[in-house]
């Protein structure tokens, strides 16, 4: 079976090195979802870093296990449904500024320019809280089969229960 996989994407690597050389352009989408939260972004950040408190509140990502720690591996898993089951991938963190950023990088099958995604969560200080949001740059000829529109829900749906869970458990803010 590895071996199949391995030929696959060896075959696959070559077909890209040829689209890249005639110049195919490779398709690229972004999705965005955002919210304002009544909290400091410091408290936003403890909770969205909490990782392993994921499977108690958020909808979209179950799991997500590994160090939080530039150039490191992360194993995320999504959906929750047994029935239909779970995504499971490894990317890689490329950005933590802790209280306000955090990126991966994740790559189907590890081939770059199949089907690569730059997750990116990001607190911005609001003066009357902050607005988190969510963000993703997905890029690859896989994006010529499918369609990335239905992430934004989902990332709608993590948005709304973190700012449940946050305003839930935060300490009142005391604006000037």
């Amino acid at each position: 079976m590895k071996t199949i996989k391995n030929r696959v994407a060896r075959a696959f690597s070559l077909y890209l090195q040829h689209v890249f050389r005639i110049g195919v352009p490779l398709p690229r989408r972004e999705v965005e979802s955002r919210i304002d939260i009544a909290s400091s972004a410091e408290h936003v950040w403890s909770v969205l870093t909490d990782t392993a408190a994921y499977s108690v509140w958020n909808p979209f990502i179950c799991e997500l296990t590994g160090p939080l720690e530039v150039g490191q591996r992360i194993t995320v898993s999504l959906g929750k449904e047994a029935k239909t089951g779970r995504m499971v991938f490894h990317p890689r963190v490329i950005t933590l500024r802790p209280g306000r950023r955090l990126r991966w990088i994740g790559r189907l099958w590890g081939l770059p320019g199949f089907f690569t995604g730059i997750h990116d969560f990001e607190i911005l200080d609001t003066g009357k809280g902050v607005s988190f949001r969510q963000k993703e740059i997905f890029s690859g000829v896989f994006l010529w089969i499918y369609d990335v529109e239905p992430v934004r829900a989902e990332f709608a749906r993590m948005n709304e229960a973190l700012k449940i869970r946050v305003e839930a458990s935060s300490p009142s803010l005391v604006m000037p």
